[in-house]
């Protein structure tokens, strides 16, 4: 019995270093990670509006479906006056996607660009590979601008699934159904 009490107060004391080591480590990676995500952010939010002067946050909407979280929404600003949109949004796909989707005023997409995606190698990845083309010769993502998200996106109409991937394509496609309708409340709402 004594010897099961000692092993046991070993294996606490050892756990006890690796959770202390653990939370150190984390103490320092932390704000490094955070700090690269929103670095990534802004580069996406260019990327999307290379002619934008600023992107001001918008703090209080209405998520048009809850299922998916948006992250941030921005108003895009030229020269002092909002010339679109831009919604960080998180959600299902065939596993999680993490995307920045941008509107102009009247809804037209100016550009998608995916952050993060967990779903299938292979197949579901393609959706942010940039070597990935479809039938039109775009990437999955690409084929998105100019399309009009006014009345939300239909697979097959609006843009192409991935060849093997149609969860992730559909889901994707709700995603940025989801910030062009939050956009579109926030208009409603008599907001700039």
């Amino acid at each position: 019995m004594k010897e099961a009490f000692k092993l046991g107060a070993i294996l606490a004391l050892y756990a006890m270093a690796a959770c202390f080591a653990l939370a150190l480590v984390n103490n320092f990676t932390a704000p490094v990670i955070e700090r690269r995500a929103l670095e990534k952010e802004s580069a996406a939010l260019k990327m999307i509006f290379p002619d934008a002067d600023s992107f001001e946050k918008i703090e209080s909407f209405e998520n048009a479906n809850p299922s998916a979280k948006i992250d941030s929404f921005y108003a895009v600003k030229k020269n002092g006056e909002t010339s679109g949109y831009a919604i960080k949004t998180t959600g299902p796909t065939y596993d999680t996607t993490t995307l920045i989707a941008g509107f102009d005023s009247k809804l037209k997409i100016a550009g998608v660009h995916i952050l993060q995606t967990s779903d299938s190698p292979g197949f579901g990845q393609k959706a942010a590979d940039p070597n990935y083309k479809n039938s039109k010769g775009t990437t999955f993502y690409g084929q998105f601008a100019g399309v009009d998200a006014s009345n939300g996106l239909t697979l097959g109409s609006d843009f192409e699934a991935i060849s093997g991937a149609t969860i992730t394509s559909n889901t994707m496609g709700a995603l940025i159904s989801n910030a062009a309708a939050t956009v579109k409340n926030h208009l409603a709402g008599g907001k700039e």
